[in-house]
């Protein structure tokens, strides 16, 4: 067998397999549901939101309808195991399928049904011109279910309204960009993630501040939509939204993936699904540059150098987070390359140690004030002292 016939073959059998395991995903989730029906308990139907955004043509919402939706933890006070019990939480999920949800916004209404995974995704069409609200609120409800309560059958979700002064828009990963997850260690990225939660998770040093900045850009007033595209899968909705509230990191739409054998879910795609992602914002955002962010650990590099060649005169600049800035390490040596494909079609792309030189690239390219790079120097610094009295007390 040669090669080409031996991969071919290779790629067959991968898919076979995975069209099996979905599939049989797909039976165990129907013969749960069955089984509940059966001994009546199926649960009260809950939906749980995903902040949404408004592009001029429509409003665009989406969410899940569960009925175990992800509970508000005691951040301050849960310890290990709780959190375990609440991660774990996150990853049993019990979707409803078949439910009716509609949405209201700004008088305008639409449904949607719930997939065979309990997701629903709405949009509005748009006929009026955006107002100048930066962040304005949809309502969602359960229509026509019969275990649907009035008291929990309800939900309301932020709705990103981009303004029409906004200068760029920005498309920001999640992991080790905004957010320490260790994505390079295995290990330590399962320990942050089942035993910690959405306070004891640490946000990149001075990334807050900056992306403030960047928000506001050189007018001074929030303004540019930031849009979160992780790999991360949708089970962990609640703790990354926690996340950036309670770092006071720019809010905006999380767009993450589901858990799931099929095209573009977790245990298939890899990192691709971002690129999917980015090229819908920047199709639907056609009247705006763009700014990526990402870091050097994984492939963020290679798949924003795609869409620097896919759309050359859309993308203004391109940050690459240094996972190991002390190291000269292979990290390093994948991003050049990418640097130099994304260079050749006329798109910068930069690797940065840290959130003071990214907002020096900034200022250059009239992308942020000058007289704001004190503040991100200093926020820089109180983040990065308060990291590390943090290590040494935890090694002590």
């Amino acid at each position: 067998m040669n090669d080409h016939a031996e991969s071919k073959w290779r790629t067959s059998f991968r898919d076979w397999l995975t069209r099996t395991a979905s599939s049989a995903d797909d039976a165990a989730d129907a013969g749960i549901r069955k089984l509940r029906r059966r001994y009546g308990r199926e649960g009260v139907p809950k939906i749980q939101p995903y902040m949404g955004y408004a592009s001029a043509d429509a409003i665009h919402l989406h969410g899940r309808v569960l009925t175990n939706p992800p509970l508000d933890p005691n951040y301050k006070s849960d310890r290990w195991w709780q959190n375990l019990n609440n991660t774990v939480g996150r990853f049993v999920s019990d979707e409803v399928p078949g439910v009716k949800v509609e949405a209201t916004f700004d008088g305008l209404e639409a449904t949607a049904t719930t997939d065979a995974e309990g997701y629903f995704h709405i949009k509005i069409p748009r006929t009026a011109k955006p107002d100048d609200a930066f962040w304005d609120m949809a309502r969602l409800r359960i229509v026509d279910h019969p275990k649907a309560r009035h008291a929990t059958d309800r939900a309301t979700c932020g709705v990103l309204t981009t303004p029409p002064d906004a200068k760029f828009a920005i498309i920001s990963d999640v992991d080790d960009t905004i957010l320490h997850t260790g994505a390079t260690d295995i290990a330590k990225m399962a320990k942050l993630t089942f035993f910690g939660n959405a306070r004891t998770r640490a946000p990149l040093d001075g990334v807050a501040k900056l992306y403030e900045e960047l928000q506001r850009g050189i007018d001074g007033e929030p303004a540019n939509p930031i849009f979160y595209v992780s790999s991360s899968p949708w089970n962990l909705y609640d703790l990354l939204e926690d996340f950036l509230e309670l770092n006071a990191i720019p809010r905006g739409p999380l767009l993450l993936r589901d858990l799931g054998f099929d095209d573009n879910k977790l245990l298939k795609s890899g990192h691709d699904h971002k690129l999917d992602k980015s090229r819908r914002l920047i199709e639907t955002f056609d009247q705006l540059p763009f700014l990526l962010f990402g870091d050097s650990g994984q492939e963020d590099a290679r798949l924003y150098a795609e869409a620097a060649k896919e759309f050359p005169n859309r993308i203004a600049g391109i940050f690459i987070r240094d996972v190991d800035p002390s190291l000269e390490s292979e990290h390093d040596e994948k991003v050049d390359q990418y640097v130099r494909k994304a260079a050749a079609v006329g798109v910068p792309m930069y690797l940065v140690t840290d959130s003071v030189q990214a907002a020096e690239i900034a200022i250059e390219h009239g992308w942020l004030s000058p007289k704001v790079l004190d503040q991100i120097i200093e926020a820089t610094k109180r983040d990065r002292e308060r990291t590390e009295s943090k290590s040494e007390s935890e090694s002590s």
